[in-house]
């Protein structure tokens, strides 16, 4: 993995460390596929000029007809062959290399695994907390099913925490890790608008990064619980797309009020004047609409990060896309994680046993 210091970034397609490790392993692959069709070939060769036990179709002498056995042979030959160079292309058997600024732009097709799927921007903000590693492990076993998605994995920190990133290294998504602190000005308030700085990031992130212009982007939080479905709603959004979100408020959810196929309202447990009274998880958008309003921001105001969000794209309701069949399915759920309290060290001496690893990784 290459760490990028100067931005406080670190980028990374899994799972090789170096631009070097990947065109060794690229080496290793192909010597490997020459290798089989030797093999492959040589057993031909035996087969078509050695008597052979009757196993299949025979000729006349009761020996297998060679000939059959030469096709059958080399199409398995042409056969592994092709699955191998495909699992190359398609990164199964391919680790493509670290990101490196000045040679790899991270919106090409070295991210995704089919050029022909618009490629998902999945924007995470995490902070330090108990919960922030078990939420991120879960989040990131649910991402490792979704292909053509990149992982925005942005921290609220000064530095970059290298366990966050080995979890995303260990699911095998393509990510970037970078750092976002909240300015210090809106760390000294009482309400805090949590999540902002990282979200804003993502968007700078990819604005400057040559993003896939078919792309979908997606605020998705670590502590919510996301159906497998909703990845495909997302990625189906042309320009702003809205479906329902579970366990919001007294009302149980958050979603656009659909009649007829069309949004004509919206049904929130705190409406408060806003105009888009949706929850962060309810709306996706296109990469081409980001791009076409470069001034397009998330506030600090507490409540109403969504809404002013949503306004600075320049939409109207007209423009909203619902999707979850017309929403009337929810895929994706506030859960959040219960709060704990950070972990008391019991009494007794613990020293060179598992019991100080195991709190150096929960303090980490």
């Amino acid at each position: 993995m290459v760490d990028n210091t100067d931005n406080g970034s670190c980028w990374r397609i899994p799972s090789l460390s170096s631009s070097k490790m990947a065109v060794t392993t690229l080496h290793n692959r192909s010597i490997l596929v020459l290798l089989t069709i030797v093999v492959l070939c040589m057993l031909t060769f035996i087969a078509v000029h050695q008597p052979q036990q009757q196993y299949g179709p025979t000729t006349g002498s009761g020996l297998v007809d060679e000939r059959l056995i030469s096709v059958r042979v080399e199409d398995f030959v042409d056969h592994i062959s092709e699955k191998v160079l495909d699992g190359m292309r398609n990164e199964k058997l391919l680790c493509p290399t670290s990101f490196h600024r000045e040679k790899e732009q991270p919106g090409s097709s070295a991210l995704t695994k089919d050029k022909k799927v618009p490629t998902i921007y999945f924007i995470t903000p995490t902070y330090k907390r108990p919960e922030q590693i078990p939420d991120l492990t879960r989040l990131a076993q649910t991402l490792m099913h979704v292909p053509s998605l990149l992982w925005l994995l942005i921290e609220d920190a000064e530095v970059l925490n290298p366990k966050l990133a080995e979890i995303a290294r260990r699911s095998g998504i393509p990510f970037v890790h970078l750092i976002a602190p909240m300015p210090k000005e809106e760390q000294k308030k009482k309400v805090k608008a949590r999540g902002v700085s990282n979200r804003n990031r993502g968007l700078e992130w990819i604005r400057e990064n040559n993003a896939d212009p078919r792309g979908v982007i997606y605020f998705g939080d670590d502590d919510n619980t996301y159906d497998l479905r909703v990845f495909e709603e997302i990625r189906s959004v042309i320009k702003i797309g809205m479906f329902p979100v579970g366990l919001l408020t007294s009302t149980g959810m958050s979603t656009p009020i659909v009649k007829d196929g069309r949004v004509t309202g919206f049904y929130d447990g705190w409406i408060a004047n806003r105009k888009f009274p949706v929850d962060m998880a309810c709306f996706a958008f296109s990469v081409e609409l980001l791009l076409q309003k470069p001034k397009a921001t998330m506030p600090f105001v507490p409540g109403y990060e969504e809404d002013k969000f949503l306004q600075s794209l320049d939409i109207k309701k007209e423009d909203i896309e619902p999707k979850a069949k017309n929403c009337s399915q929810i895929l994706v759920w506030h859960t959040q994680t219960k709060k704990n309290k950070p972990p008391v060290r019991a009494k007794g001496n613990f020293n060179d046993t598992n019991v100080d690893i195991l709190y150096d990784f929960l303090n980490s």
